[in-house]
């Protein structure tokens, strides 16, 4: 019987203590980094990779080690391959930086025919303008996040051409353009890329602040919509801006548009991409 009773009464104290600790881990689950929220999916090692690259192909590149993107999922980006996709052929890269939360998928529905490798990068949680947390903000942060992405892809797939490589953002995606434009230290955009196109993004107050890199060589298009709601203010100030470190450049307000990136833009796009940015240089 005592036997009994002193089972029961260790039963009870076991029970109490489990109790106990349940909201601790909660607590102590709620208080971990930024890295370890990512939803619970399992990550592909990004070595594998290199046996699925083959034309046309579609490689989803997983990051465990890196903070969160801005929805709370694990970070990872999305690379498309030309159908015509030859490992000794180089290859424009063409990044695209979506608005709002971003994303990681690609968008190729301003490029002129050709082939181009695709990617989609997200942004990193938390690298938020501190007075508008909808709007990205901590340029420096943002860049060391894609840098690493972009130099992870040219392990898998070498034989990006940078000089011709596009980067190309809406809203948040010029806002962050812009910003990392501007990064005084470290490897610089302008290693990475050739072309700079902005939609209805970026030459904010914030986004603005400091010098913008040599651009001699460089090619920039920014566009911007003449409605309310648009961020023409901001973004119409970009072309001179971009000129005068040596890019070259063009601007164009898309008309009847609010704040959006313009179907009836993309061909315009496309075609300065062909004509000027992309085009070979004229026999001497």
């Amino acid at each position: 019987m005592m036997n009994l009773a002193r089972l029961f009464l260790l039963l009870l104290i076991s029970g109490a203590l489990i109790g106990a600790d349940k909201p601790a881990a909660k607590k102590a689950a709620a208080k971990g980094d930024e890295k370890t929220v990512a939803p619970a999916e399992k990550a592909i090692p990004r070595t594998e990779l290199k046996a699925s690259v083959a034309p046309g192909a579609s490689l989803k590149f997983d990051f465990p080690e890196l903070t969160v993107d801005r929805h709370g999922a694990m970070a990872a980006c999305n690379v498309k391959l030309p159908a015509g996709y030859e490992a000794g052929k180089k290859y424009p890269l063409v990044a695209w930086l979506g608005g709002g939360e971003g994303g990681n998928n690609p968008s190729g529905s301003f490029l002129p025919e050709g082939d181009f490798i695709l990617v989609g990068l997200p942004y990193p949680k938390g690298a938020n303008n501190p007075v508008q947390a909808n709007m990205v903000g901590d340029f420096a942060k943002i860049w060391t996040y894609q840098r690493f992405m972009l130099d992870e892809i040219a392990k898998v797939v070498p034989n990006i051409d940078k000089s011709h490589s596009i980067i190309a953002g809406f809203s948040n995606g010029g806002h962050a353009i812009d910003g990392m434009l501007r990064l005084s230290s470290g490897p610089k955009l302008t290693e990475y890329f050739g072309v700079f196109i902005f939609a209805d993004g970026g030459g904010t107050t914030y986004t603005s602040k400091g010098s913008l890199a040599d651009l001699k060589g460089k090619f920039a298009y920014a566009c911007w919509g003449s409605e309310k709601g648009s961020n023409k203010a901001a973004t119409s100030q970009l072309p001179k801006a971009l000129k005068a470190k040596g890019a070259t450049v063009v601007g164009s307000e898309m008309a009847g548009v609010g704040h959006a990136f313009a179907e009836t833009e993309h061909p315009k796009v496309a075609e300065w991409l062909a004509k000027v940015a992309l085009a070979p240089p004229a026999k001497k």
